[in-house]
């Protein structure tokens, strides 16, 4: 008589189905897990912005105005010709070519070196601590956050995002926005 083997393991049909349930959920996964690190981003990006915001809020009401970057902002290292009067708030920014830049788009007369920034952490860090490299959205070296003082009734704070993002979204208003970055501000009143 013949005796019968019972056969033991997985048919390649079996196999197969275990792979592609396994390659479906590893999919979601990384879906999500990107969506989760982008969101994580925007939030540590606005939360910055939030804590400058509130560091010039602190300096107004201890001296009674904002403090002035610089009386010369657009000589020694001071922002380009088109930046409408830029600093750099923070440190750690990207660099080109020996000089740390907050916001380097294309060219000079669109460029902000970190260094613009010194007066501003200097005054600020009379009334608190201005938070040092943390997360930022870099596209080049467009990065922020920066101060723009476009007048002495139009005062902003900068920071730049990933494209689409909804600045309104986050009690934010809405700056450049294209195919490369986003930029949303908080205006000091």
């Amino acid at each position: 008589m013949w005796a019968t083997h019972k056969k033991e393991g997985f048919t390649i049909v079996e196999l197969l189905i275990v792979v592609v349930v396994i390659g479906i959920l590893a999919a979601i996964v990384i879906v999500a897990y990107n969506g989760i690190t982008a969101s994580a981003n925007k939030v540590a990006i606005t939360s910055e912005l939030k804590q400058w915001h509130k560091l010039f809020q602190l300096y107004h009401a201890q001296y009674g105005q904002y403090p002035k970057p610089s009386a010369t902002p657009t000589t020694g290292g001071g922002p380009g010709a088109n930046i409408d009067d830029g600093y750099c708030l923070g440190t750690g920014f990207p660099q080109s070519g020996g000089t740390k830049y907050c916001y380097a788009y294309s060219n000079t007369p669109w460029q902000v070196a970190e260094s613009t920034g010194t007066i501003l952490l200097a005054e600020l860090s009379k009334v608190g601590t201005p938070p040092r490299d943390s997360a930022k959205y870099v596209y080049g070296n467009v990065v922020g956050p920066l101060l723009r003082w476009l007048s002495d009734s139009d005062i902003r704070l900068y920071s730049v995002y990933a494209p689409g993002t909804d600045c309104g979204s986050m009690g934010l208003g809405t700056g450049y926005g294209g195919d490369t970055r986003q930029e949303c501000f908080i205006r000091l009143d």
